[in-house]
């Protein structure tokens, strides 16, 4: 059976993580991981914007709602 991905975050020059996705989820919609913070998972080859990972993104009926992410 497959581990879940290990997600991370970077705030400044810290990382986070590792995290499950429901803990960056839950970091997402707290404004914590915000549109141009970089994220990484295992299998990922290099980190990437959380706006352009959509495991991360939240759908556009959540986004509009959430002011960090318009």
């Amino acid at each position: 059976m497959n581990e879940p991905a290990r997600w991370y975050h970077l705030q400044g020059e810290d990382q986070h993580g590792p995290l499950d996705l429901d803990t960056m989820r839950r970091l997402v919609l707290h404004g914590t991981v915000v549109p141009d913070t970089y994220v990484w998972a295992d299998g990922m080859p290099d980190w990437l914007p959380a706006r352009e990972v959509p495991a991360v993104t939240p759908p556009p009926e959540v986004r509009e709602q959430l002011e960090h992410w318009r």
